[in-house]
């Protein structure tokens, strides 16, 4: 079994034994089907997804039952799929077996994390993007949330960073706050787009 310290996720934010929502200060989650329907999911994915609060442990029951469908598969898969749901709300239950299933290498965990966040942002978006939201007073708020927890990444600036750019960076005023917010949700659609390419494109 793979033993996780606090170097696990130097790679891609604070480490794992300090609060668990670091990259969550909303606490928004989502179910795994809407996941795995967005986005090509694996074990690194579910890991940093658990680890964060974004899904719950659940999840990893479905994503191994998921698994089951192939032709290969560890015994660690087939005994996730075996606990019920209910037992899936102890953690000791579920993770020695995601422990033993994930990756983490580097490029893999920082792949969760990019996949992670537009899984999120889909999610954000589609929930409150032209409509009355019953979740958030304005998606754009939540938009420079996720960018402050997920640490200012560069691929969505154009839309969540917003409030913080330097004036010499933000886009000329197209006169009506409306228009100036249809601009950064169109940014935003943009990236979803480009995102879904990349993490379905396997699918």
């Amino acid at each position: 079994m793979k033993q996780f310290n606090d170097k696990t996720f130097n790679q891609i934010g604070k480490p794992i034994t300090e609060s668990p929502h670091y990259m969550n200060t909303l606490h928004i989650s989502f179910p795994y089907e809407y996941a795995a329907n967005a986005a090509n999911l694996n074990w690194s994915d579910i890991f940093f997804a658990i680890t964060y609060e974004y899904m719950d442990y659940r999840s990893a029951i479905e994503h191994a039952r998921v698994q089951l469908e192939n032709d290969n598969y560890p015994q660690a898969v087939l005994d996730l799929a075996c606990i019920s749901s209910d037992e899936a709300t102890f953690p000791h239950v579920i993770h020695p077996y995601i422990d033993e299933l994930v990756d983490i290498t580097g490029e893999n965990m920082h792949n969760a994390k990019d996949k992670i966040m537009y899984i999120l942002l889909k999610w954000v978006y589609e929930q409150g993007a032209g409509i009355d939201n019953i979740y958030f007073n304005d998606i754009l708020d939540v938009a420079e949330s996720i960018y402050h927890d997920f640490n200012f990444p560069e691929s969505i600036a154009s839309f969540a960073s917003w409030r913080i750019l330097p004036s010499s960076m933000v886009e000329p005023d197209l006169g009506s706050v409306e228009k100036n917010k249809a601009r950064l949700l169109d940014h935003w659609k943009q990236f979803l787009d480009e995102q879904e390419r990349r993490w379905r494109s396997s699918l």
